[in-house]
């Protein structure tokens, strides 16, 4: 980000993930010991995010609200409806600094049709990606499978992509080992930027993350 100075920063869904306050069941003692809390989930999402609010030409920071970060107002609107409208019982009051959204549309004008959008989910399993191109008729990004990669669509209208942005989570963490069995999942640690020209999306970039905290960016290891 520092380098590149992009214009607006997505950050696209899942940033905590409600491990304490799922609704699925926990395998043994072990797991149930092993789950961060809310707060320390809240207290390293804060750290985390403050990173990208402290870049001061970022115009933009939006928060597209994924299926886990939904889990902690979830979990109070189960519990105790009754603090409904009490400040610090939505996320998004915990993070003034994101615009909270469904999804995000890059457009060349308001009225436009968007030439990217994006969001946490549309379409589910291997071939997402494609299909949310396909049904969504435009490029679209989604960030739910954890997986990183890019499809190029090309019909009468021309390129159009369908896009994994993977996850920043380190997918060799012990967190992962009891939520997935301790098996070898198609997951890629990793981000994208989004290239714009004139207003028109002329494709992705991706940069994979290392084991090592480094990651491959334009055939260098930073």
């Amino acid at each position: 980000a520092k380098r590149l100075k992009p214009y607006a920063i997505i950050s696209n869904g899942d940033a905590i993930d409600g491990a304490s306050i799922s609704r699925w069941p926990v395998s043994s003692f072990t797991e149930m010991g092993g789950r961060p809390t809310v707060a320390a989930e809240l207290g390293e999402a804060t750290d985390r995010l403050k990173e990208y609010e402290d870049l001061k030409f970022v115009k933009y920071r939006v928060w597209n609200l994924g299926n886990h970060d939904a889990r902690f107002e979830t979990r109070l609107a189960e519990k105790v409806p009754e603090y409904a409208g009490v400040d610090g019982f939505t996320l998004k009051d915990r993070f003034p600094g994101w615009i909270p959204a469904w999804r995000t549309d890059i457009s060349a004008a308001p009225s436009a049709v968007p030439e990217v959008v994006v969001k946490h989910r549309f379409k589910g399993g291997v071939y997402a990606s494609a299909n949310n191109a396909l049904w969504a008729g435009t490029s679209m990004v989604t960030g739910h499978d954890h997986m990183l990669w890019a499809k190029a669509m090309t019909d009468v209208r021309g390129v159009r992509w369908g896009i994994d942005a993977g996850t920043t989570a380190p997918i060799d963490s012990p967190h992962f080992t009891n939520y997935t069995e301790d098996n070898v999942v198609n997951w890629q640690s990793g981000f994208v930027f989004l290239h714009f020209r004139g207003g028109q999306f002329v494709g992705p970039e991706l940069v994979h993350a290392l084991p090592n905290g480094r990651v491959v960016f334009r055939g260098d290891v930073l």
